[in-house]
């Protein structure tokens, strides 16, 4: 470690609130990339839509991007396993490639976990309004439900980790087996119709191959959020077993639910038919319906609760990383403050919530519920490709300069390569043809905010070099001796890893 980076070491914290170490199990940060992920919201929303491209190879198509989504999964784990942080992607990054290039994978970040919330909560209640109001005779409004969900969501997060860990777990429980059951369900009402191999057979390219590749690029994005875990590293137990494991059970487990609801979806609408459910309304509602006349009450439990639980591991992630860079001074560091009770960072967590709360009500009421996460959505698609490519590449740099003996051509070297141009193939069908008004806008916003990203990386470099590099250090308590970390100068203090000379990360 370099004279200039102890120098700029933390000072100790002993007498100042932190985030609670050790407070989450394996269990409970499983189920936080589970919850995050949505298992029940997930395929409701995105699954329609796949079906309409390659109509009964759906189940397939989810298949086939679990195992491409594994690659990044494996990159994740293996930065998880050398650099566990509350900064997340911005520590990966920053211990790869340089400070630089960490800051713009944060300031990409923002795009997505922090408003992941509005994501979710925007579509469920768009969908639950027009659904109770069929089934019951009651018109609740959609702006009544989303803000009643993010009252939930803030006050479980800001009350403790351990708390919404815990709601999340059980969330992820409950929706995750509702989903097997309805599956099952409509599989059984279908009949012999079930025994069908049609949505395991790879589709029909008579129209082109672009349809094949734009359901696939969808259902690559569907992932999105495994990685969520990540951020918690310093609130779990043993991280560096935990996330790595985290990451890929959790892609394990919601890829094959998703692929199971899949086969049931088109098996359940008719195999002949499922091209034309993309232009349904609420089509799963539909499909309860024809297993009985109370299955849409579940269908409806379980959604509520996925977007519940995706807006519980967004926040939390979200908010972590907010607040390790405010830890370091780049971003305000009354974004570091850490409640004294709850040991959470409240003053990231309640600007989070304020940020859901005027972009879920701007864009509702702008677009409607469904249009606003249409336009939502396209940032979170350019901000995660962004993130998740820089972090892949990261994996080279960090093993190549900082773990040479450890470097294995294949893993280090190929699947990052592999995984980045996955992603790369879904930024350009999600950008190319240009879209429409106004998802065009979007897609000029989200350009803009990445370039004035790179400029502002560039200024901090000169400027503010130093909060830069503390924000990529490590602190945690972990007597795991991996040869990157060595005691603070106080006993105090947390041990801290991560020197970045000139820009890049020197041992």
């Amino acid at each position: 470690m370099s004279d200039d980076m102890t120098s700029h070491a933390p000072p100790p914290q002993s007498s100042s609130p932190a985030l609670r170490s050790g407070a989450l199990g394996q269990q409970e940060v499983v189920f936080q990339a589970i919850s995050h992920l949505g298992p029940a919201v997930g395929i409701i929303i995105i699954g329609p839509v796949l079906a309409g491209f390659v109509g009964a190879s759906t189940p397939l198509i989810v298949l086939l991007a679990m195992v491409a989504v594994l690659l990044t999964g494996l990159c994740v784990a293996s930065l998880a396993r050398k650099l566990p942080s509350s900064g997340g992607y911005y520590t990966y990054v920053s211990h790869g490639l340089g400070e630089r290039a960490g800051f713009v994978t944060a300031w990409a970040y923002f795009l997505y976990d922090p408003l992941l919330p509005t994501l979710v909560l925007l579509v469920t209640s768009g969908i639950l309004t027009p659904v109770i109001e069929a089934n019951l005779g009651v018109h609740i409004p959609w702006w009544l439900i989303a803000l009643v969900l993010l009252a939930v969501v803030f006050t479980a997060t800001y009350r403790g980790v351990k708390i919404s860990a815990r709601l999340t777990l059980v969330l992820g429980v409950v929706e995750s087996v509702i989903m097997v059951v309805f599956a099952v369900a409509v599989l059984i009402r279908s009949g012999g119709r079930s025994l069908s191999l049609a949505p395991l057979e790879f589709p029909d390219t008579s129209a082109g191959l672009q349809p094949v590749f734009l359901a696939f690029v969808f259902a690559v994005l569907l992932f999105t959020g495994f990685e969520s875990a990540a951020p918690l590293a310093e609130e779990t137990a043993d991280p560096r077993r935990a996330i790595p494991r985290t990451v890929l059970w959790s892609t394990i487990v919601v890829g094959l639910i998703w692929a199971l609801v899949a086969y049931a979806m088109v098996v359940g609408w008719g195999v002949e038919k499922i091209g034309g459910i993309a232009s349904a309304d609420n089509p799963f509602f539909t499909l309860a319906d024809g297993v009985a006349g109370w299955a849409w009450l579940l269908l409806a439990f379980a959604l509520l609760n996925s977007a519940l639980g995706a807006a519980l591991a967004g926040q939390n992630a979200g908010a972590r990383v907010m607040y390790a860079l405010g830890r370091s001074g780049i971003l305000p560091r009354a974004l570091a403050r850490i409640h004294p009770a709850h040991r959470t960072p409240s003053t990231a967590l309640v600007l989070t919530t304020l940020l859901n709360v005027a972009v879920c009500l701007g864009l509702g009421t702008w677009l409607g519920p469904i249009g606003g996460f249409t336009f939502i959505g396209l940032f979170i698609t350019l901000g995660v490709i962004v993130v998740y490519s820089l972090g892949n590449i990261a994996v080279i740099g960090l093993y190549w300069r900082r773990h040479r003996a450890e470097f294995n051509p294949l893993r280090h070297g190929v699947v990052p390569v592999a995984a980045t141009a996955i992603l790369l193939a879904g930024l350009y069908y999600s950008v190319w043809p240009l879209p429409e008004w106004p998802l065009n806008l979007a897609l000029g916003i989200v350009a803009s905010w990445l370039v004035i990203g790179v400029i502002v990386s560039a200024l901090l470099w000169r400027t503010r070099r130093a909060e830069l590099m503390d924000a990529a250090r490590l602190t945690f308590e972990d007597a795991e001796d991996t040869g990157d970390e060595e005691p603070a100068r106080s006993p105090a203090a947390a041990r801290v890893t991560g020197p970045v000379a000139g820009g890049e990360v020197t041992g």
